[in-house]
């Protein structure tokens, strides 16, 4: 720190890297060597020299001509977490003031993605209980950001309008977000291939708060609208996918089920036209989706129903060669016990699978018993924030991610602690409901090494 505060450029930058550096380091199990408890303290003197040192030429190539400043800033933010609070207003004032300056000339994508990755942590470490402040700070220079269309810019303001979104504990969806719904549906937008993904980010941030008030607002076909454009494209058919769950789990059904024959056709065209490994693992996870969703007017029944209006006889097809092969392939704890749950569901629920399609019963609970050799993991919230590679010679094209503004892995289903003794519960009780008819599949549909296997789920 003392050497921080020297005048000469060489040695207060490596001050800067030095304390940044000393501030990364971490033990095996990920906890940093440098207690942030010591750093809080020193934390306020550290960020004054930085922004002494960023802002001392108030031209906007020398106040971004420095990176190593701004990386400092963004660690010691890091490494304090909640210790920002304090200071909070100092830290935020600052942001702005060097936001104000390079918008007119943004030219070092280094600076600047650590200035957006610092302005993301204070987000996601103040903004739990200050997001109003938070909010209202923001919002100008963010402003004059989209309306005088700074490229560079515009990807990192998209993805922290998103975390403000998260963080703000309230349940409504404010004014101030209200007016960002129509700009974010603009057409032209979306034509920058950097913008997608944290447009996406903030769509889907959207509609989790203010499904409701987009339905009443006409809303929903324009969303719609995009998650067309985006499937249409193989780079961008994975945020498609996104924006579609984020419409059926939020959108109120009723608002949302005329759609649906409309959707699965889109989907269903690009299946059928090579689709990536990527898409067909996302259309598997889409269809575990809906046909987990029993509690809402959804599940296997109305999807079959949706598929087979589309083309008689094609469910079959789909739901032997690509939906349970496939399944298989899910990676994620989350995609794994939404399959879970998805495919119980049908075994206890399903009328088709009862009647209709009855080989299909038994593949559907070997497909099960299958992914339980490897049960899904707990879903866990990761506090680790990685470091972008910022020496790629392709850094700052196009979109990048602000780890600070990541969204947090989420469990689809978190009442289900137990996934090997809810299967049983789940089976038991169909079972006295429709007397005695899962014990009567499984008796006649199964081998006997199944039977046993199922048997002992619910007998646990």
């Amino acid at each position: 720190m003392k050497h921080l505060r020297s005048e000469n450029y060489v040695v207060y930058t490596y001050s800067a890297i030095a304390i940044e550096r000393i501030l990364a380091l971490t033990h095996d199990k990920n906890e940093a060597v440098v207690d942030s408890a010591n750093v809080t303290t020193l934390s306020r003197d550290i960020l004054q020299r930085l922004y002494q040192l960023i802002e001392k030429d108030t031209a906007p190539e020398k106040i971004q001509e420095n990176e190593f400043l701004m990386r400092c800033v963004m660690r010691v933010l890091l490494v304090i977490k909640e210790g920002v609070l304090p200071i909070s207003d100092f830290v935020l004032q600052n942001f702005i003031n060097i936001l104000r300056v390079i918008r007119h000339n943004p030219s070092n994508p280094r600076f600047y993605y650590y200035q957006f990755e610092g302005i993301g942590a204070l987000v996601r470490y103040a903004a739990p209980s200050q997001a109003e402040k938070l909010e209202t700070a923001l919002y100008s220079p963010f402003a004059e950001i989209l309306s005088n269309d700074v490229q560079e810019f515009t990807p990192y303001v998209f993805q922290i309008f998103a975390a403000l979104l998260e963080a703000n504990p309230s349940a409504s969806l404010s004014e101030y977000y209200q007016g960002l719904i129509q700009p974010v549906l603009t057409p032209t937008l979306w034509f920058s291939k950097g913008n997608t993904p944290a447009l996406v980010r903030l769509l889907t941030s959207l509609i989790k708060r203010g499904g409701a008030d987009m339905v009443r607002h006409h809303q929903v076909e324009p969303v719609l609208g995009v998650f067309q454009q985006l499937i249409s494209q193989k780079s961008n058919e994975s945020y498609g996918c996104d924006l579609l769950e984020a419409c059926i789990a939020h959108f109120p059904t009723p608002a949302i089920s005329a759609y649906f024959t409309t959707m699965f056709s889109l989907l269903m065209t690009r299946l059928s036209s090579s689709p990536s490994q990527t898409f067909t693992i996302r259309f598997v996870r889409f269809y575990h989706f809906l046909s987990a969703r029993t509690d809402v007017d959804l599940g296997c029944d109305p999807v079959i129903t949706i598929i087979e209006a589309i083309q008689q006889g094609v469910f079959t097809k789909i739901y032997l060669n690509i939906i349970l092969p496939e399944t298989q392939k899910l990676a994620r704890p989350a995609d794994r016990k939404l399959a879970v749950v998805s495919l119980t569901r049908t075994l206890a629920y399903s009328q088709a699978f009862a009647e209709k399609y009855q080989k299909g019963w038994a593949f559907t609970c070997e497909a099960l018993l299958k992914i339980m050799l490897n049960p899904p993991l707990p879903v866990t919230a990761d506090d680790l924030i990685p470091d972008q590679d910022v020496d790629d010679l392709s850094f700052g094209v196009g979109f990048t991610q602000l780890n600070t503004c990541k969204r947090p892995a989420t469990d689809p289903y978190p009442e289900i602690a137990d996934v090997k003794g809810w299967i049983g519960t789940c089976l038991k009780e169909a079972d006295a409901q429709q007397g005695g008819n899962v014990g009567r599949f499984i008796q006649q549909r199964l081998s006997p090494e199944t039977q046993q296997t199922l048997l002992a789920y619910m007998q646990s």
